[in-house]
C-alpha cells in the first residue's frame, strides 16, 4: 500500500506510465509567458531548479554535467572555433562554457522566450555568471529557424539546446530533416552541430532514434553520445554532426593538447578528454534502438505522449 508523500512536490509526467517527483522547499517565482509556464524552485535534493511546462530543465547540483556535455565535445574537436550559434539555452550556462574557449570571438544566441532569459538573469546567476553582458554575445529573441532563414552567416559550431524532440510548440520544427539541411549550409568546412536529443531511457527513446535517422539523411558524419544527468532520470542523448568525416575515437593526444592549451584543466567538473572518449561508447542495445527510428520531417513531425 502506497501513501501520498508529505510536503510540496513537483511531479513530472515522464510517460503515460511513469512519473518522477522533486520535494520542493520553496517556490521562488512562477511566470506564464506567451510560449510556456516557467518556474524557479528550490528543491530538497538538487537545489535551485528551473522547470518549463512541468519538466525539469536544469538544477544547481548537476546542470554542469549537461552543459559541459553539450558544449565541449564539439568545441574541442574544432581546431579553432571563432563563431558560435546557440538555439535556446535561456539559462545562460552554455555561454559560461563556450567562453572558456579563448578563440571564440562571437556568439549568436537565439532564444524564443525573452521572459525565461529575464527569469534566469534574476534567479540563476550561477548558471550564466554574468555572461549575458559579454560584448561578444549577440542575443536575439525569435524563432531560431526563422532567424537562420534570414541569416546567411557561417558558424564553426552550432548548438541546439531546445526542448525535447516531439514536445509541442514551435521547437517541434527544429528537429526535422529540412531544418538540419539548413544547419549544414550554415557550417564552415570544419564546423560541427551539437544537439541535445532528450531521454535515452529505453522506454523514452523515440526522440533519440528519430533525431538520429533525421541527421543521417543530411550529414556525412553523425555520432551519438550518452551522459547520465541524475535529475533527468537516466541517460541523456546528444549528437554531433558535421560536413567532414572524423572518427568516433579521436586522437587522445590531440584532445589533451587542445584541452590543456585552452586552459580548461581545473575549469570543468565533468568533461575532460578521457570522458570525451567514454561517452561515445554506446551499449549494443542502444545501437538497436537507434536503428528503429524514423526520420522526422516538416510534414511528419514527432509527437511524444506524456499523459
Amino acid at each position: 500500500m502506497t501513501t501520498r508523500p508529505k510536503g510540496d512536490w513537483y511531479t513530472e509526467q515522464l510517460t503515460g506510465d511513469e512519473r518522477h517527483g522533486h520535494l520542493v522547499k520553496r517556490r521562488v517565482e512562477t511566470i506564464r509567458t506567451p510560449f510556456q509556464t516557467a518556474e524557479v524552485v528550490d528543491t530538497a535534493d538538487y537545489g535551485r531548479a528551473l522547470f518549463l511546462d512541468g519538466l525539469v530543465q536544469s538544477t544547481a547540483e548537476d546542470e554542469f554535467i549537461y552543459h559541459e556535455s553539450l558544449i565541449h565535445p564539439a568545441l574541442l574537436l574544432h581546431p579553432e572555433p571563432r563563431r558560435v550559434f546557440i538555439a535556446g539555452g535561456g539559462e545562460g550556462a552554455n555561454l559560461r562554457e563556450i567562453f572558456k574557449h579563448p578563440s571564440v570571438r562571437e556568439v549568436v544566441m537565439v532564444e524564443i522566450d525573452q521572459k525565461v532569459v529575464d527569469l534566469a538573469k534574476k534567479h540563476l546567476r550561477p548558471w550564466h555568471q554574468g555572461f549575458y553582458r559579454d560584448p561578444r554575445l549577440k542575443l536575439h529573441f525569435e524563432d531560431a529557424r526563422t532567424y537562420l532563414q534570414k541569416d546567411r552567416s557561417k558558424y564553426d559550431c552550432l548548438f541546439l539546446d531546445l526542448c525535447d524532440p516531439g514536445e509541442a510548440g514551435p521547437a517541434r520544427k527544429l528537429f526535422t530533416v529540412e531544418f538540419y539541411t539548413m544547419l549544414r549550409r550554415r557550417l564552415t568546412p570544419e564546423g560541427l552541430v551539437a544537439i541535445q536529443a532528450g531521454s535515452a531511457n529505453f522506454n523514452m527513446a523515440k526522440g533519440f532514434s528519430g533525431v538520429c535517422q533525421s541527421l543521417k539523411k543530411v550529414f556525412p558524419t553523425v555520432l551519438p553520445y550518452l551522459v547520465c544527468v541524475p535529475s533527468f532520470v537516466g541517460p541523456w542523448a546528444f549528437f554531433l554532426a558535421g560536413n567532414t568525416a572524423w572518427p568516433k575515437d579521436p586522437d587522445i593526444q590531440t584532445l589533451c593538447r587542445r584541452f590543456l592549451g585552452r586552459k580548461l584543466a581545473g575549469r570543468t567538473r565533468f568533461y575532460d578528454p578521457a570522458v570525451h572518449r567514454a561517452v561515445f561508447t554506446l551499449p549494443p542495445y542502444y545501437q538497436d534502438l537507434l536503428g528503429r527510428g524514423r526520420a522526422i520531417s516538416d510534414k511528419r513531425t514527432l509527437k511524444l505522449e506524456r499523459s
